[in-house]
């Protein structure tokens, strides 16, 4: 049995990862009760960026990868505490002349878009793993070229198997407690209905701090950004999900390099002939500094 060596080098290597990367998309969503609150969420992503680089010890690395959330909605809902009434227009000899009667403010969804949002895989660290590939379509009484030319030929195929991948945790942008205080004024200045502005104006300033409001509503004594960076990343682990989306898709759905086996051999031939293949046994796959290589014995 003969063997052959075919190399890619660095630069193409870098090419084919570019292909990789470009290829890979991710969605989610998920929800829950988390005691004083429930909570949704949806995302999209995409990857873009990011350097590749082969070492001599047979390994590849990825550093700064990024993730770019096409799709980032997070829904909070939570209960309100009552607004009591209260005396806004006082009335020395009568009491009172103009009162706020108090109203239950109940269960409130404050929604938050932060679609756009870019995070990053810190590192990817892998090998490379060559896989044999049988078509499910293949019918059981095809021969190698029936598969051919029905376009379902078994494949070997190389992929980039990681042993790590980190992502970091999305970071939560500062503006964050403003958006969602400005969501539960929305919410607040709905219930309060067709009351004049000033009403609303006196109701809000017996209230107090929202974001206090909020706080308490949310059993949390940290400040709204901890708690969504919170939620984010450890309530739904959005990295962690990430990680293994990215491992499994690098690991065993997007091949950097595949070819067909039996493989035709590049023969010019214009007689009509069925083509000259010959099968391949045994690939493996490494990667040194400069490329990677491939090797595989050749014939039955």
């Amino acid at each position: 049995m003969s063997h052959v060596t075919l190399a890619a080098s660095d630069k193409v290597f870098k090419q084919l990862f570019k292909l990789l990367v470009d290829n890979f998309t991710f969605a989610k969503s998920d929800s829950g009760s988390f005691g004083p609150f429930s909570a949704s969420y949806a995302i999209a992503l995409h990857l873009q960026n990011g350097s590749v680089t082969l070492n001599d010890d047979n390994t590849v690395e990825v550093d700064s990868l990024e993730i770019v959330f096409d799709t980032l909605k997070v829904q909070v809902c939570f209960n309100l505490p009552g607004i009591p009434g209260f005396c806004i227009v006082p009335d020395p000899w009568n009491g009172c002349l103009v009162g706020f009667p108090g109203i239950d403010l109940g269960s409130v969804c404050v929604p938050v878009d932060l679609s756009g949002l870019v995070s990053k895989i810190i590192k990817v660290k892998a090998g490379l793993k060559a896989k044999y590939f049988v078509d499910p379509a293949r019918l059981p009484g095809w021969s190698d070229l029936d598969a051919e030319f029905n376009g379902k030929s078994n494949m070997w195929q190389v992929f980039i198997n990681p042993t790590f991948v980190n992502v970091e945790p999305i970071d939560i942008p500062a503006t964050i407690s403003n958006i969602f205080e400005n969501a539960v004024k929305n919410v607040i200045n709905t219930a309060l209905g067709p009351l004049p502005g000033w009403m609303k104006d006196a109701i809000f300033a017996f209230i107090g701090p929202i974001l206090d409001m909020i706080k308490s509503a949310l059993g949390i004594a940290d400040s709204i950004d901890e708690f969504f960076q919170n939620l984010l990343s450890d309530i739904f682990p959005i990295p962690a999900l990430i990680e293994t989306a990215v491992a499994d898709y690098f690991a065993d759905k997007y091949p950097i390099q595949s070819f067909e086996d039996p493989y035709p051999l590049p023969i010019p031939d214009s007689s009509g002939l069925i083509p000259v293949k010959i099968p391949i046994r045994n690939l493996n796959a490494q990667v040194n500094s400069k490329e990677m290589i491939l090797g595989a014995n050749v014939g039955p």
